[in-house]
């Protein structure tokens, strides 16, 4: 391993969200969830360094990543606005979901579960956090997300990485890379 972990996950979240838009030509955006992302994520790992061994859904992280002393927990929540589709025609029938305060209690608590977990040397801890919104649609994710501050002031929420916007075909996908932190822990 030639470089540290904290280096292989920014590279590795460039790359990803590099190869996004080539990706979205070809599976549209309504074929992507949370899963989705984190594979393109895994792919993209070997070829920023082979030293590195991820652990997928371990113990409730998304991703685990060991790399010689060190381990980086990461974890993923990608945010869309789902489509309802007629199962007879074809025909969208509005949204299912969407921002909110549901999205953003989830959001929350898997920041605070993130932190709450035990730190030991070499750890660090992650949030890849993706959202779309629709070009034109005034319920948006980036209400909640761009400015974002964490509830619990013991906790830190620093962004490392924050990709320009990705264009779809009816939405724009904004990625953000952040670190999870008490204060301290640094």
């Amino acid at each position: 391993m030639g470089q540290s972990l904290d280096e292989i996950v920014r590279s590795t979240f460039r790359r990803t969200i590099e190869f996004m838009p080539g990706e979205l030509r070809r599976a549209p955006l309504a074929s992507w969830n949370e899963s989705v992302f984190r594979y393109f994520f895994c792919r993209h790992l070997p070829g920023v360094d082979e030293g590195v061994q991820p652990f997928v859904e371990c113990e409730r992280i998304d991703l685990v990543l060991h790399g010689g002393d060190e381990k980086a927990f990461v974890e993923f929540k990608f945010y869309v606005h789902p489509r309802r589709f007629d199962p007879y025609t074809g025909a969208s029938s509005g949204f299912k979901g969407g921002p909110g305060l549901q999205n953003l209690q989830e959001f929350q608590r898997c920041v605070q579960q993130l932190h709450d977990r035990k730190s030991v040397p070499g750890l660090s801890k992650y949030v890849v956090l993706a959202y779309a919104d629709p070009i034109t649609g005034t319920k948006r994710y980036s209400d909640y997300y761009d400015d974002y501050r964490h509830s619990d002031e013991r906790v830190t929420l620093d962004l490392q990485e924050s990709a320009e916007f990705i264009n779809a075909r009816e939405e724009r996908i904004q990625a953000k890379l952040f670190t999870v932190d008490a204060y301290g822990e640094r």
